[in-house]
C-alpha cells in the first residue's frame, strides 16, 4: 500500500465520519425540538382543561385584567362558595385558591407567553385564549408558538 492510497483511504473515512456526526447532531436537535414542543403542548392542554373545568362550574366571575380572572365555584360543604383565581405571571399560569388572607398558589402550566379571558354571550360563556412561548431555554420547539382557544359555557349561569 502506497502513501497515496493510505491518504485517500483516511480522507474517505474522515468524510464518512464527519457526515455521520453531522447527521447524528441534526437528529439530536430535531429530537430535542420535538420533545420541547410536546412538553409545552401537553402543559397548555392540561391548563386549558383545568381552566375550562373550573370556569364551567363558576357561579360568579370577574375579569380583573385580560390575563386574570376571579371566580367562585360551589364548595365541598353545601351552600358554600370557594373563591379562585387564574392568572398569568412571568410565563406561568397559576390557580390561586382560598380567601384573600390565606391564598395558596399552584402552577398549572409554564412557558405561556399570553393568556386572555373574555366574557362572551352576555356572561354566559368565557373565551380562553392561550399562546405558548416559541422557544424554551433557547431551544426552538417544533410546532411552537401554539395558540389554543376554547369557549366555556357556564353551567351555573344565574
Amino acid at each position: 500500500m502506497t502513501l497515496m492510497e493510505l491518504t485517500v483511504g483516511i480522507a474517505i473515512i474522515a468524510l464518512v465520519a464527519v457526515t455521520a456526526g453531522s447527521m447524528f447532531v441534526a437528529g439530536m436537535r430535531s429530537f430535542q425540538a420535538r420533545h420541547v414542543g410536546n412538553v409545552v403542548i401537553a402543559d397548555m392542554r392540561f391548563a386549558m382543561e383545568v381552566m375550562a373545568r373550573d370556569l364551567r362550574a363558576a357561579t360568579w366571575f370577574e375579569i380583573v385584567s385580560p390575563s386574570e380572572i376571579d371566580f367562585t365555584i360551589p364548595g365541598s360543604t353545601a351552600g358554600t362558595l370557594e373563591p379562585r383565581t387564574f392568572l398569568l405571571l412571568n410565563g406561568v399560569v397559576s390557580l390561586e385558591t382560598g380567601p384573600q388572607h390565606r391564598r395558596t398558589s399552584s402552577p398549572i402550566a409554564e412557558n405561556v407567553a399570553s393568556l386572555l379571558f373574555e366574557s362572551v354571550n352576555s356572561g354566559r360563556s368565557i373565551r380562553i385564549t392561550a399562546t405558548s412561548v416559541s422557544a424554551v431555554d433557547s431551544v426552538t420547539g417544533s410546532g411552537l408558538p401554539l395558540t389554543m382557544t376554547t369557549i366555556v359555557i357556564r353551567r351555573n349561569f344565574p
